[in-house]
């Protein structure tokens, strides 16, 4: 088994060590309510109203559903919404399309739509100066890539998966992030296991947190891996190493969980878990039992509608590089 050497005194010890309220359930709608303030507010400000296009070529009723909600979020904000109903076939043609036309500020695309490898082919043909949910291999966690037009070299924004972007917004809502510290530093003393390693969630997740300075234990069927950033020639960068630990070895270690496991018969075990542990369930199933409020300090229940408002961050972000 690896051995890793552990924290000295961690803000997470002290935390551990303390009396703790436990059994408070959180839930995000307050802070959604404020973030989708400030968008309408920043949206506002722009000289011209921005379009964000959706492509759907699937009958999953979830994707539906994020659909209508996606609707009603931009109209609310001052976004103009096109959702487009296509079939499987034409989605790669239209993304074409929809890369070269100007009034287009942002693409997204409902998945799954063929469930297999052709869906990351798909992925990788979303302009990344419009790929709003972040999903584009171009966009890398610690850097920049250079994209090259007619007029001149425009950077591609950093965006992050919209589900990862809403777990680190709640984490900072939490006071998890110690904002006195410098960028890269605001999650020292941190362990935090990730359940599910999903390109989508999983892994952008690992390496935004373990990029802030936390040692991050990322599970899946294959095994668990520990995240952790580290110096490299005085640049930052995160790496991951594989270990021999279980999912109980290192949900005792955490005092951060989230877990992000889509099916109904997966539970994380309350009984390895440390008393004043903060849980985060972002699955669409229940992986906390009940009993978890016995334990735990704090409890989200869900990520909600926050993953439409760091969508509409990332079109934001996305305007910083389109031409003008």
């Amino acid at each position: 088994m690896i051995q890793v050497e552990p924290y000295a005194e961690s803000i997470q010890d002290i935390i551990m060590r303390a009396p703790q309220t436990l059994g408070v359930t959180i839930f995000p709608e307050d802070l959604t309510k404020e973030i989708y303030a400030q968008l309408a507010q920043r949206f506002q400000s722009l000289p011209n109203r921005l379009c964000l296009t959706a492509l759907l070529a699937s009958d999953d009723a979830g994707s539906h559903q994020y659909a209508e909600w996606t609707r009603e979020t931009c109209h609310n904000i001052g976004i103009d919404f096109c959702l487009v109903r296509l079939t499987p076939r034409n989605v790669a043609t239209y993304i074409k399309a929809l890369n070269e036309n100007s009034f287009v500020h942002g693409i997204m695309v409902y998945y799954p739509i063929f469930g297999d490898a052709r869906d990351d082919e798909i992925k990788s043909t979303v302009d990344p100066r419009k790929d709003v949910e972040g999903l584009n291999r171009a966009h890398s966690p610690h850097s920049h890539g250079v994209i090259e037009d007619s007029a001149r070299p425009r950077l591609v924004p950093t965006l992050v998966p919209c589900t990862a972007k809403a777990v680190e917004s709640i984490l900072i809502w939490l006071g998890i992030y110690d904002r006195s510290l410098a960028e890269g530093e605001r999650l020292n003393g941190w362990d935090i296991c990730i359940i599910n390693r999903s390109d989508v969630v999983g892994l952008p997740l690992a390496q935004l947190l373990a990029s802030q300075g936390a040692r991050v234990y990322s599970v899946d069927i294959i095994g668990v891996q520990i995240y952790q950033a580290s110096l490299t020639s005085g640049v930052a960068e995160v790496r991951s190493t594989p270990t021999e630990w279980t999912l109980q070895d290192v949900v005792k270690k955490s005092g951060v969980i989230i877990s992000a496991v889509p099916h109904r018969t997966f539970k994380v075990n309350t009984k390895w878990i440390q008393r004043g542990t903060i849980c985060i369930n972002v699955a669409s199933a229940k992986n906390f039992d009940t009993e978890i409020l016995e334990v735990a300090s704090k409890f989200v229940p869900r990520v909600g509608n926050l993953t439409i408002a760091a969508l509409l961050d990332n079109l934001l972000q996305c305007t910083k590089v389109l031409p003008s």
